[in-house]
This record gives structure tokens, sequence and C-alpha cells, in this order.
């Protein structure tokens, strides 16, 4: 569990983040939620949160005086604010996420993968939403917008980068994932799954059929094709033991 501590002048503001942070972030343990830079200042300094989410306008105050003031501890930080004109000043605080309100979901949990993967790194934990054993069973959990689906890794045919996001396809369905391709590249294991194109990353264990070519391609169990870049064919192939 992550330390978190919610800063706004807002109530209202302060227990719409809470819910957010509840449904698509269970692994956050928020242990204050206040509403000034006094208050403020005092529990991080008590508690020592690994995480604070912060408004930059509280009542009159500002936000930035929070850090000013706490500069002798670390943690990550994620402003959630209506001012957008902040941005270069929160840049310059090493702020993990910058969120404009009213929340965009994605955003949020994007910020919040981003500051919980730091967090976990630094402290040489396991992030709990990666790849994990299971009961011998390998799983990965997938960040939605109706929160983490766990699934089965050794189900995975392939990936497909979709912008900055990735779509997983499985024989039965397909989940479309806030997080780009290159992260599930270096956490899924590399002896099953090869990165054949910018836009693919496939599960070797699902390829029914590589067709010589240029760079070639594959077609997979479930009968998609999928085309292997020239540049990454050559990697891959020896991956495939050829």
């Amino acid at each position: 569990m992550i330390t978190t501590v919610l800063i706004d002048d807002e109530p209202i503001a302060l227990k719409h983040l809470a819910a957010l942070i509840a449904k698509y972030a269970p692994d956050l343990n928020i242990k204050a939620a206040v509403s000034s830079v006094e208050e403020a200042v005092e529990e991080i300094l008590s508690l020592k949160p690994e995480l604070v989410f912060l408004d930059i306008e509280l009542a009159g105050e500002n936000s930035f005086d929070i850090l000013e003031q706490t500069k002798s501890l670390h943690y990550e930080k994620i402003f959630v604010t209506a001012h957008s004109e902040f941005g270069v000043q929160a840049i310059r605080q090493n702020a993990t996420g910058y969120v404009l309100k009213p929340i965009d979901k994605i955003e949020l949990i994007e910020a919040i993968e981003k500051a919980s993967t730091k967090i976990y790194k630094a402290a040489n934990r396991q992030h709990p939403i990666n790849v994990e054993s299971n009961s011998g069973s390998n799983r990965l959990g997938l960040p939605t917008l109706e929160g983490l689906i766990f699934v089965d890794i050794h189900k995975i045919l392939y990936c497909e980068a979709d912008g900055r996001y990735t779509r997983f396809y499985f024989a039965d369905k397909k989940i479309l994932v806030s997080k780009n391709i290159g992260e599930y590249e270096a956490l899924l294991p590399s002896k099953t799954f090869a990165r054949i194109h910018n836009h693919y990353l496939v599960n070797i264990n699902f390829i029914e059929q590589y067709i010589k070519g240029r760079g070639g391609y594959v077609i997979m169990s479930n009968g998609t094709s999928l085309e292997v870049s020239a540049r990454k064919r050559d990697a891959f192939l020896e991956q495939l033991g050829q």
C-alpha cells in the first residue's frame, strides 16, 4: 500500500478524488484529506507519505508553500487543479502528474500509475499491478476505466499499440489499457513475448505461422495477420530459434 495524502480546499472535490482513488487505485492508502496549507504541512511531516495530491489554490493560500515547508521529505506529487497556468511551476517542483479539473479518469489513472511505479521501484518493492506469481499462475493487472482487470499472461495472444494506450487481445475478448506498449514490453517475460513491430508485441506461443518477406508477417492462432518490421525481423527470428 502507498501512504497517500489529499489536499484541496473544496470538500466536494476531496470526496470526489477520494472516491476515484478508491475505485481505480485501491493500492493507495489515504491517511489524510486536508484543506489548508497549515494542515497539509502538519500531516505530511507527521505521516511522511509516499504520494501527495495537491490542489494549487487553497483559500487564498498556495500549495507551493506546502512543498517549500516539507522539502526535507521526498514524496511523489500529483497536482489536481483547475489552473492550467501553473504547469511550468509544477514541473519545476518535480511533479509526477498534473491533472486538470474536471478530472479525466484516464489522466488520473496514468498519473497514479507513473507515481506508483516510481515509488515501488525506489523502495525496491513489487508493484501489485505488475506481473506477479499467484498460486503458480502469472497474472497481470490491467488499468482500465472500470478499474484493474487481472488476467493470466499466458492467455494474452498479442498487444497492439493505440497511441499512448495498449489494446490486449485474447481468444475471447480485447481490453484497452491506459499505458503504452513499451511499458508492457519491459514488463512481460521476454522469453514469451516478442516485439515484432512498433505496433505489435506478440505471445510467441500463439504464432501459427511466419511468412517470409522483407520483414514478413505472422499469423496468430485467432487467424490475425501481423506485420513484422524489417528492423525487428532478425531479433525476432533469433528469439524463435531460427
